[in-house]
């Protein structure tokens, strides 16, 4: 009713308002003790207010009514009044005195309220300080920026100084300390709004004469008003901060605050134009400057008396930009204690453990960290325009960057001298981002710079301190020119210099001078005429210059080439002084400025010879100038077609200086000679035998020298790849040409097989279909010239003639199938052979025919492989077809097709095997048995470290041969044995895993014999026995003898004999070299049993069984291939004359057998093996007589020297040449006998094919067979004869079979001979001999055979027989190497690491080295420990067999697959495990794809490798993580060559990656900006993040001994300890991301499922890996929500890490206001507020700084976690006032009003009360943050928020 009356309007109003509102006034003091008081606490409630706003007249009663209160609360006993007051009245105080009052309605009530309450603090003991904690908070809240109240305002603060001042004791001092806060604060806002400062600046003067220290922790935030200030007010800034700095305490660290003021205070002393004020300023410098003590820990610092006291530190004290300064100081003063903490092992990775403090922590980096990221931000400004934000602002408050500077200036003063000297460097990056602050960097930089000379010059400093210092100055100048980028601060930085050269100076202040002038001009590009000026007429002012002052000239004058040639060019007269110049430092940097002028192509180069060779017409004596002049030369290659003559001089210059006897002169010859491509100097007929490069490289002494020669083989191994046509055979055997010359024979047989008879057999082929060879075709076809099928021959498109020769092969294929082969079984070999011969033209033509179509040069490898695909689903076609003699014929293709695909084809071999195996499942008898007989064959050309699928192939075949009813089939599964046996084995190693599937066929087929003929049984004893373990006689046991003369049986006898031909090289390669002479004495044992009953000759052999012929036949067969390795194989002089005494009875036996035989079959037989046989010992002979090709290779004859000694000394007495000459006139003569004998055109078959043995037409195990009867001198006639033979037999033959038959034999013979050196065989030869045949196929002066025989003879008689350095060099060369030859490069690299010790193997620590060789006498200038050398002798190991391990003839598949075993990989050093980790795509490519899986499988425990030291795990986590990385990114590289992945090895990826990433340590913690990078994708960019690269950890020197700790920081780090350690691991997660990134998203997602998972950390890695697949957008931002609940809902390590990932991920407008607001009902909701003000503070801080336009302002705001969380109140505040984010500050600050809220609608204690109760201090300090955050936004709060400002302000209070 008292407000409804008061509430009328009218004139009487005014009478009856008083009255009734003393009524009110008489109400309240009724309600003090009621249950109303809580409901009264609102505004809109109370009733004072109501009765306010209703009736403006009674704005008097109320002021006299709250007299009336005020003195009655006065009295002594007055309780009731100071309730009143205390509990109901301040509700309608707070309104009158804080609700934003902008119309003035009632501006005088509040004054006169404020003067009432000015006046209580005197008169009310009681509430003095009650009543004078308000004034103050009210003074906090008070609108500056409302012109209205502002007059008032600086009024009203001399009354609350006055009120505060009347507070006594410790009370009082809180109020004084808190008004100074308040008073800072509002000192802040008012110079923004542009106020004036002097009533704050009176009340603080006010205050320091009571409190002298009340200011002292304010000085740095006063520091910052100074620039901005008004000269009165600046000075009156400036005598506050001397006097709290007079007054500080004795233990007060004054080293920060001058540290961070020094930057205002110097440029006011240096560049202000008033002179007091210049004056007061260098009085606070020194009353700042700190006295030289030794440094304070904070800790021992008493509270209150510093600037990191609690009142400083609290994250409460200040908002905006104090608040941002105050963080500032505080991290300043981590960095001062940085040493200390760091000494002590106090810094940890995580401030956000359990239990934790919000205030801030120590810093996680060190101050050098830090001035890395701001440098890294510095540079991050120059390439991107981040100075403009989205708004159009330049920045938001140019304060800001006066703080970064502030403190960046602050660390010139820092205690370590390396982290001033990395001050002074970021303050010339910044002067060069942002060229005005040069202005004011440049008087500090001066002063600091004459502090530190004054400080050495004082001579009581130790030596090493002296050399740090003079590190600090170098710093220091050379930031002095950066300052210069600003055109107004030219004049500065001129002035600053000049005293530097003025008249009189020492010679080291003109050098200094005259270098920054140069550096001046570089940096900025001002300044060039006073640098030409001071270097052009330098004689002018120093004619007598000392060497030193002459040499910095000279550098001055090179930099400026390097520089801006066009520039130099203005200092040639100055170069040339330098050129002319007898000072040896000054000469070389002139002859560099040449150089770079050159160059640049400035100056040309011939020209500038002349002048230099009149003044050096030689190479100097003085070494550096000896090596400029060197270096000057490799400039001829400018102009060289002009002149050619002077160019082929200097090559010959460089080539002399290559022998000079300083490495340095040698260096350069190397890198000049370089310079100069190889075609270049071929076309100036200067191009020298390429393998004296290899030479420079062999007899290099010096490490460094050494790596530019091998620079240099590199590019003579390229140039002989392009033009490795022209090298072919240079001192060989050289090829007969495929076009005739006009000096041949036509008589020859040479011509005849090279030209004629390949004519002829095409032509027949053609003519009569009858007669038409599948083989002629296969060996001899060929498309038609491209103009036969062109419009225009003239023009033909060779894209369109590659594409026609490609659909040519097609066509013919189609036809070739449809062809009956006609050649048994037997001659499976070579049906192989043929097929593979017209397959790899094939796969040329369709090669050309995709790059035609692509363009040129862009087929490459991938067009191999789509190549050979396309030619695969043909045959499939043919394969899976309806025709029986198609589907024969595509098996025997699908096999030799195998053996032609391109280098990484393993997939498709292994779908090729899959398919034959398939085949020999079908229902039809004969596509079954082929299927079988090609599966052997196509099964050995899987990877060799496939054993798994080659296992099962031999699993497979063998229970066919010996559970499948069809004798066909079997005996087709026994020839497919025996080639699988001799495939498998060609490239094995004895005890190898294929020697051991070797091992499986031979013991089975023997048991197979056995089994069919039990006579043979001791025979087969006897071989077993005598392979020396190789066999087990074990397979002999409980057989079974079926003893059948059945056809069955006999057919089996002869699949299982002709398998033992077969498999016959598989003796060769088991490691005993006499096992295929005893299988040949076995077979001789077992023809000499059956022919041992007289009348068995005389029934012409027709009297044995059909078990016992088949038996002979087979015997005979196989004696061919039996006598081939046995006289190929090189025995000491005993076993040779042995294995002669079998060849000659094999040779008399077979006669014997083709004299009495009287069937065509077996006959033909024995000529057929009688041939080859004869061809062995043709060959053998002439391998005793010498070699045929004349190589002059030393070391291939110091190979076999020892050798052909033995065999010249023991001629055999075997066979002689008249027995030769005699069996051959048996084999011609059975044509004319065999006529007559059943089965003829068998036995011409035979005898066909045994002539084409000798004329070079025999296959075994998959290699042509050279025919040695074209090679014996004087042997024509009998060559001639049985060529005559085999053409009658091809061309006359009126029986098809025959004349198809003797066809194939000749053109197989013809091919062989036009490709006779390709076809070279090595055949049971050993591993040494086919070595050394294939090195002869290189150009003896080529540099690829002279590396090759560095590797392959390095390691003879198990010593190493070269110097560790060149072998590791010729390693590496051979590693850049285009592409290797074909030899066995695996073997030798294997006894390489054996010897070199990096495998722990049963040697000794110390490398073997041979008593007398050249290893043992060589010295390397650069020897290191032998761990190292080792070390880096196994990396070029390893190198080599990543680059070139894809190609499995060279064997290093099989090295690499033994490496990544877990027992060997654990013995090698530390580098080359990661290397092996590191290449991890290279490797996976040698091998096969279930050995991929297997390997990809164990990379954690490899990784956790039994050998690595705990602190070695994480380097070789990183290398995993990059190897997975760069392997996933191999996989889908667009037009990536490598077929695509099998799933297992997919599968296994992913597996490996979760494994590892479960392992992975906690994540590291990011600032905000600074993201993971992802590793390089080259191998040598990746090992360089590692190993410094594969150079580099080649040069011995600069490896640790492997036996130390191998701490990556040791190797290649630049810096130390736990920061190199957390690099380490960003990288390793750099790695790790990439990984996921390139997995499918279904994957992703269930790997990082957060749910469930109980590992220690797993739940953080998890997390934090999810945020940044949805920061890459990966992941939808749907997938950030547990990750977010996470942070907020548990305490766990690492969560800092993940929270500022979740805050990097959330990079889209409206997903960030809500991922905003969700933090903050977070914070007021969760169990854990503080996390969540963690991660709402580091989100915040993260955006703010990307959307503030100036320098990196969150390397203060977030450096930690808890920085964050005490910046909030600036970073908030900040972040809402972008244009973007205006619509979330409503909703932002009802959350933030709601932690505040004491009491919910019914008295219930929520919000942060509620928490408060549950963990304390936590939620006490989100309560005060929210309340700072809240004064900061308070412009913003609507009016009904204003109602909650005192309890904002009572959060804000420093009291207890």
């Amino acid at each position: 009713m008292i407000l409804a009356a008061i509430a009328v309007p009218g004139p009487g109003a005014a009478a009856v308002v008083p009255s009734l509102v003393d009524g009110l006034f008489a109400l309240l003091q009724t309600l003090v003790r009621g249950s109303e008081q809580a409901h009264l606490g609102s505004w809109r409630a109370h009733p004072l207010i109501k009765a306010l706003l209703a009736q403006p007249l009674s704005q008097p009663s109320l002021l006299l009514g709250m007299q009336r209160i005020l003195n009655a609360a006065s009295q002594a006993d007055a309780r009731q009044p100071q309730q009143l007051l205390q509990q109901l009245l301040l509700p309608f105080v707070s309104f009158v005195m804080l609700q934003p009052d902008t119309q003035g309605k009632h501006i005088a009530l509040k004054m006169g309220l404020h003067a009432q309450l000015a006046r209580a603090v005197c008169t009310l003991p009681l509430l003095q300080p009650y009543i004078a904690g308000h004034l103050v908070s009210y003074l906090a809240a008070y609108s500056w920026a409302d012109p209205l109240e502002a007059a008032w305002l600086s009024s009203v603060i001399p009354d609350v100084v006055d009120a505060v001042q009347s507070v006594d004791g410790t009370r009082g001092d809180r109020l004084a300390d808190q008004l100074a806060a308040v008073l800072v604060q509002l000192l802040f806002e008012a110079q923004q709004s542009g106020l004036s400062l002097q009533p704050f600046l009176a009340a603080l003067r006010r205050l320091a004469s009571e409190w002298p220290s009340i200011l002292t922790p304010d000085i740095p935030l006063l520091g910052a008003c100074i620039t901005v200030a008004g000269n009165s007010e600046a000075a009156s800034l400036m005598q506050l901060m001397a006097q709290a700095a007079q007054a500080s305490p004795d233990d007060y660290i004054s080293s920060v605050v001058y540290g961070m003021l020094s930057l205002p205070l110097m440029s006011t002393l240096a560049l202000h134009p008033s002179q007091p004020l210049k004056a007061w300023a260098g009085h606070l410098l020194t009353a700042l400057r700190p006295a030289p003590r030794p440094g304070i820990s904070p800790a021992s610092i008493p509270k209150g008396t510093s600037p990191s006291a609690e009142a400083l530190c609290s994250p409460i004290a200040f908002y905006g930009l104090p608040c941002l300064l105050q963080q500032a100081f505080n991290m300043l003063t981590d960095m001062w204690s940085w040493d200390a903490t760091a000494n002590d092992g106090k810094k940890t990775n995580g401030d956000t453990s359990a239990g934790s403090s919000l205030l801030p922590g120590q810093m996680r980096a060190s101050p050098l960290t830090w001035l890395g990221q701001f440098q890294a931000a510095l540079h991050s400004e120059k390439t991107a325009d981040s100075r403009k934000s989205e708004d159009g602002e330049r920045m938001m408050n140019s304060q800001q960057d006066e703080v970064l500077r502030m403190i960046l200036t602050a660390l010139l003063d820092h205690p370590q001298l390396e982290v001033q000297a990395a001050a002074a460097a970021a303050c010339g990056e910044a002067a060069q981002t942002f060229p005005l602050c040069g202005i004011s960097f440049l008087p500090l930089l001066i002063y600091k710079l004459q502090s530190s000379v004054a400080q050495t010059q004082r001579g009581d400093l130790a030596k090493g301190q002296q050399a740090e210092h003079a590190r600090v100055q170098l710093a220091l100048m050379r930031a002095l020119p950066c300052m210069a980028m600003h055109q107004t601060a030219l004049p500065f930085v001129q002035r600053a210099l000049m005293p530097f050269s003025q008249k009189g100076a020492p010679e080291l202040s003109h050098a200094l001078a005259l270098k920054m002038h140069t550096q001046m001009w570089l940096t900025t590009g001002r300044g060039f005429n006073g640098v030409l000026g001071g270097l052009s007429g330098f004689y002018n002012t120093h004619p007598h210059a000392s060497p030193m002052l002459r040499t910095v000239r000279a550098a001055c004058v090179r930099d400026v080439c390097d520089h801006d040639s066009t520039r130099g060019v203005e200092l040639v007269r100055a170069i040339q002084e330098c050129m002319e110049d007898k000072c040896e430092s000054v000469a070389a940097l002139g002859l560099q400025a040449i150089a770079l002028l050159c160059e640049d192509d400035v100056l040309e180069f011939y020209a500038a010879w002349r002048v230099v060779h009149k003044v050096l017409p030689k190479i100097p004596q003085q070494e550096m100038v000896a090596a400029e002049w060197v270096n000057l030369l490799r400039h001829g290659v400018l102009d060289v077609d002009v002149y050619a003559d002077k160019a082929a001089v200097i090559i010959d210059m460089l080539w002399s200086a290559a022998g000079h006897a300083s490495p340095k002169v040698r260096a350069a010859a190397y890198a000049a000679l370089a310079a100069y491509p190889m075609d270049l100097l071929e076309t100036l007929e200067a191009l020298r035998p390429l393998q004296q490069c290899v030479q420079l490289v062999v007899r290099e002494c010096d490490a460094a020298a050494r790596v530019e020669a091998e620079v240099l083989v590199g590019k003579a191994l390229a140039h002989e790849h392009m033009r490795r046509r022209r090298y072919i055979g240079s001192t060989a055997q050289v090829p007969v040409p495929k076009q005739w010359t006009p000096t041949a024979d036509p008589q020859s047989v040479e011509f005849q097989l090279t030209q004629a008879l390949s004519k002829q057999l095409l032509q027949q082929s053609a003519q009569q279909a009858r007669r038409a060879s599948q083989g002629v075709a296969l060996f001899l076809w060929g498309p038609p010239p491209p103009s036969q099928g062109l419009a225009n021959p003239s023009k033909a498109d060779s894209a369109q003639a590659a594409q026609q020769a490609e659909a040519a092969y097609h066509q013919t294929f189609q036809e070739l199938v449809e062809m009956p082969s006609a050649l048994g079984s037997s001659q499976h070999a070579l049906l192989l052979h043929s097929w593979g011969r017209f397959l790899a033209r094939w796969l040329s033509a369709g090669k050309a025919a995709l790059a035609g179509a692509r363009g040129r040069h862009k087929g490459g490898l991938s067009g191999g492989h789509e190549s050979s695909t396309a030619i695969w689903r043909i045959v499939t076609s043919s394969l899976d077809g309806t025709s029986p003699i198609a589907a024969e014929s595509a098996a025997a293709a699908a096999a030799a097709l195998c053996a032609m695909l391109p280098a990484g084809s393993h997939g498709l071999v292994t779908e090729v095997v899959h398919t034959l195996r398939r085949g020999t499942q079908s229902q039809s008898s004969s596509l079954s048995t082929a299927c079988a007989l090609a599966l052997g064959s196509a099964t050995a050309y899987l990877h060799p470290t496939d054993t798994q699928t080659r296992q099962d192939v031999l699993d497979h075949l063998m229970n066919l041969l010996t559970d499948h009813p069809r004798s066909s089939f079997t005996s087709a599964c026994a020839e497919s044995l025996g080639l699988l046996a001799a495939s498998s084995s060609s490239s094995a190693e004895p005890n190898s895993a294929d020697s051991a599937l070797a091992v499986q066929m031979w013991e089975g087929l023997l048991r197979m014999l056995c089994t069919l003929c039990p006579g043979v049984l001791g025979a087969v004893r006897q071989l077993i026995d005598s392979s020396s373990g190789w066999m087990n006689a074990k397979c002999l046991k409980d057989l079974q003898s079926s003893n059948g003369n059945d056809d069955e049986a006999c057919e089996h006898v002869r699949g299982v004999m002709t398998g033992l031909a077969h498999a016959v090289p598989a003796l060769a390669a088991s490691g005993e070299a006499s096992l295929p002479g005893a299988f040949l004495l076995m077979l001789q044992h077992t023809i000499s049993n059956l022919l041992n009953n007289s009348a068995t000759f005389d029934s012409g052999l027709t009297a044995l069984g059909p078990a016992e012929s088949a038996l002979l036949e087979g015997c005979c067969a196989a004696q061919a291939a039996a006598c081939l390795s046995a006289a190929a194989k090189q025995l000491p002089e005993e076993q040779q004359q042995q294995v002669d005494t079998l060849l000659t009875k094999a040779v008399q036996q077979l006669r014997a057998i083709l004299a009495a035989s009287k069937h065509g079959k077996l006959t033909g037989i024995a000529a057929n093996s009688l041939g080859s046989v004869l061809n062995s010992a043709l060959t053998a002979q002439s391998a005793l007589s010498g070699p045929s090709s004349g190589s002059n290779s030393k070391s291939l004859q110091e190979q076999s020297t020892a050798q052909h000694a033995q065999r010249d000394a023991a001629q055999p007495a075997g066979l002689t040449e008249s027995d030769i000459k005699a069996a051959l006139t048996d084999i011609t003569a059975a044509v004319t006998r065999v006529t007559k004998l059943p089965s003829a055109a068998l036995g011409k078959q035979g005898v066909a094919l045994g002539l084409v043995a000798l004329l070079g037409g025999s296959i075994v195990g998959g290699h042509a067979v050279h025919g040695a009867l074209l090679d014996r001198p004087g042997w024509t006639h009998e060559a001639k004869s049985a060529l005559q033979v085999v053409v009658q037999l091809a061309l006359d033959e009126a029986d098809p079979r025959v004349a198809t038959v003797a066809c194939w034999g000749l053109a197989a013979a013809c091919y062989a001979q036009r490709h006779k050196k390709s076809n070279v065989s090595s055949v049971g030869g050993s591993n040494a001999g086919a070595q050394m045949r294939a090195l002869t196929g290189l150009p003896e002066d080529g540099a690829m055979r002279a590396l090759a025989q560095i590797v392959l003879t390095g390691t003879e008689d198990d010593t190493l027989q070269t110097p560790q350095p060149i072998l590791a060099a010729a390693l590496r060369c051979l590693a850049d190497a285009p592409r290797l030859p074909t030899l066995d490069w695996g073997t030798p690299l294997k006894q390489i690491l054996k010897l070199s010790t990096c495998l722990a193997l049963d040697q000794s620590s110390t490398p073997m080295v041979k008593s007398g060789s050249s290893a043992a006498s060589v010295k390397d200038d650069a020897t290191a420990s032998s761990s190292s050398s080792e070390v880096s002798l196994g990396a070029a190991c390893l190198m080599l067999a990543l680059r070139h391990g894809s190609v499995v003839s060279h064997g290093l598949g099989e090295l690499l697959d033994q490496l990544l075993s877990q027992q060997q990989f654990a013995q090698l050093p530390l580098q080359l495990q990661q290397m092996l980790l590191i290449g991890l795509p290279e490797a996976l490519q040698s091998l096969s794809s279930q050995r991929s899986a297997a390997v990809t499988g164990t990379l954690c425990t490899l990784r956790s490798s039994s050998n690595s030291k705990p602190e070695q795990s994480s380097d070789l986590s990183a290398a995993a993580w990059t190897g997975l990385a760069r392997y996933m990114y191999s996989i889908q590289e667009p037009g990536s060559a490598s077929d695509s992945p099998p799933a297992t090895v997919t599968e296994a990826v992913y597996e490996a990656v979760w494994q590892l990433l479960k392992q992975l340590p906690l994540p590291p913690f990011l600032p905000p900006g600074q993201r993971l990078t992802p590793p390089s994708t080259d191998l040598n960019s990746a090992l360089s993040g590692f190993l410094a690269g594969a150079r580099a950890i080649a040069d011995q020197g600069k490896l640790p001994p492997v036996g130390q700790v191998s701490d990556l920081s040791q190797q290649i780090g630049h810096q130390e300890g736990q920061q190199e350690r957390e690099a380490l691991l960003q990288r390793t997660w750099g790695a790790a991301c990439t990984c996921l990134q390139m997995m499918p998203k279904d994957k992703i997602m269930e790997m990082l499922s957060i749910d469930g998972r109980e590992e220690e950390g797993g739940s953080s890695v998890a997390a934090f890996a999810t945020a940044v697949m949805v920061q890459t957008g990966k992941l939808p931002l749907e997938a950030l929500q547990p990750v977010r609940q996470l942070c907020v809902s548990q305490e766990a390590d690492g969560l800092a890490a993940v929270m500022n990932a979740v805050a990097a991920a959330v990079h889209q407008g409206p997903a960030q206001h809500t991922v905003l607001l969700e933090t903050l009902d977070a914070v007021q909701a969760g169990a854990f507020p503080e996390l969540a003000l963690q991660l709402l503070a580091l989100t915040v801080s993260h955006w703010q700084s990307l959307t503030t336009p100036t320098w990196p302002v969150c390397l203060v705001t977030a450096y930690t976690p808890t920085a964050a969380v005490s910046s909030l109140p600036y970073t908030l505040p900040a972040l809402l006032q972008r244009k973007a984010w205006q619509s979330t500050v409503e909703p932002v600050i009802r959350r933030l009003i709601r932690l505040l809220l004491p009491n919910g609608p019914k008295g219930q204690v929520t919000g942060a009360g509620q928490a408060s109760e549950k963990h304390g201090p936590h939620a006490q300090q989100v309560s005060q943050i929210a309340a700072a955050c809240l004064v900061a936004l308070r412009q913003h709060l609507a009016d009904d928020a204003w109602q909650h400002m005192p309890q904002i302000l009572g959060c804000l209070d420093h009291s207890d």
